[in-house]
């Protein structure tokens, strides 16, 4: 009974000794990815020829770039730039913890001074004007050919006489125009390929149109986010207006609006609502980048 109770004693020592000997338990430390307190671009809006100076503060990043071949940058700086189109700069941040970014857009009006100007042509949606280039410039996209849906290389059609039109012209068009009652396909027909045909539709009417690619992110997406396609237009009275004329598998009307900011949700609103259809469409992620607008 007394090696018994010994033995119990001796059990109950060990197992205390093992209990006051452990540590507790603490969570690895996280790197906080790196902070862009400021990316500014001022002016946002000037005329072919002008200047724009592009100002940035970043917080506890490694690396700090700007594409469009600005390239690596110091964690605060500037720089002036010459953009001769509607073109929006990505600045990337980036340590051990993780990416950081934000974008500018800057608009770039297209003027020319003469001593007597003369009226812009008349916009008439539908007609075609006898002045269109021969030449389908391709849109690269990093480096490569955009391609559609069947593997065509992306070709936009510019017409020299084209114009910026007002909101109420490019409605006009568009309510008319079919490209938003193709029927959407994933193997023949997709957001690049509407993207292209509207862009050649509004240049042949005479309506001065770009296509524009986006980076976004659905929220229950991880991985290096999804690719769009859309179109956008600079009126005369209502600015840049962002145009998705990406349909659905039934071909329904589609021609949509949309508020293009990095960091908002991209969500499609209708311009000419159908009956039995919602005005606002699915919210297809958040706006990560815009990384080409191509006149």
């Amino acid at each position: 009974m007394k090696v018994f109770v010994a033995y119990l004693a001796l059990l109950g020592a060990l197992t205390f000794s093992a209990c006051a000997v452990s540590l507790p338990w603490q969570a690895p430390a996280v790197t906080a990815r790196p902070q862009i307190v400021h990316f500014v671009a001022t002016p946002s809006k000037i005329e072919n020829g002008q200047s724009v100076l592009l100002t940035w503060e970043v917080e506890d990043a490694e690396k700090v770039s700007i594409d469009h071949g600005i390239g690596e940058v110091p964690l605060t700086g500037s720089k002036e730039v010459k953009p001769d189109a509607l073109i929006a700069y990505n600045l990337t941040a980036t340590n051990a913890g993780g990416v950081a970014g934000s974008a500018v857009i800057v608009n770039v009006v297209h003027v020319t001074h003469t001593d007597s100007p003369a009226s812009p042509p008349e916009i008439v949606p539908g007609i075609t004007p006898t002045s269109t280039e021969p030449a389908t410039p391709y849109v690269i996209l990093n480096g490569a050919i955009l391609v559609g849906a069947d593997g065509h290389y992306v070709a936009l059609r510019n017409n020299p006489a084209a114009r910026n039109p007002t909101w109420a012209q490019l409605k006009a068009f568009l309510q008319q125009d079919d490209t938003d009652k193709k029927i959407y396909d994933s193997k023949s027909f997709t957001c690049g390929d509407f993207a292209e045909m509207l862009h050649n539709n509004a240049e042949a009417a005479g309506i001065r149109a770009a296509l524009v690619g986006l980076l976004l992110r659905p929220a229950s997406l991880q991985g290096e986010g999804v690719k769009h396609s859309l179109n956008c237009f600079e009126t005369t009275d209502s600015g840049t207006v962002y145009i998705d004329a990406t349909s659905s598998s039934q071909g329904i009307y589609a021609d949509k609006i949309v508020d293009v900011t990095i960091g908002k949700d991209y969500i499609p609103v209708a311009i000419f609502p159908q009956a039995g259809y919602s005005q606002t469409w699915s919210n297809m992620g958040k706006i990560e980048a815009i990384e080409i607008i191509k006149w």
